[in-house]
């Protein structure tokens, strides 16, 4: 199972609240939508950070950085989407789009990128999409 992980950052003109409408709003979920069928997608998964007090002490109990405001997950079969038949498809054209409506309310310079592949615990006769916390 290989897992596209995008950890997202607010831009810094905007407030959580004004980023979380975006974030909710029918057009990024349509687009969402429209990414899971024009990859076979298994699964697309949006979070976004608990704005709780205990988040606060975790960032200061490491003296890390503020949490990622809210992180989005693309589950896929296998790497097939890396193929190169997928230059200048339709794929790019449609992430070109996305990325447009993404820059309305994500800071891509603080935002994190990056590609995951999940293996069962050996033995685990589980499906990805249920085991663990997902």
């Amino acid at each position: 199972m290989i897992r596209f992980i995008h950890c997202v950052k607010r831009r810094s003109d905007l407030t959580p609240e004004e980023f979380r409408r975006y974030w909710n709003s029918a057009e990024f979920s349509a687009l969402l939508e429209f990414l899971g069928r024009l990859t076979d997608a298994r699964k697309v998964e949006r979070n976004l950070t608990l704005l709780i007090d205990m988040n606060t002490e975790l960032m200061k109990e490491r003296g890390s950085k503020e949490p990622f405001d809210g992180v989005l997950e693309v589950w896929f079969d296998n790497a097939r989407i890396f193929d190169d038949e997928h230059e200048g498809s339709e794929l790019n054209k449609f992430l070109e789009q996305m990325e447009n409506f993404q820059k309305q309310f994500i800071d891509f310079g603080e935002s994190m990128r990056f590609f995951t592949e999940w293996n069962p615990p050996e033995g685990s006769l589980e499906d990805p999409i249920t085991f663990g916390f997902s």
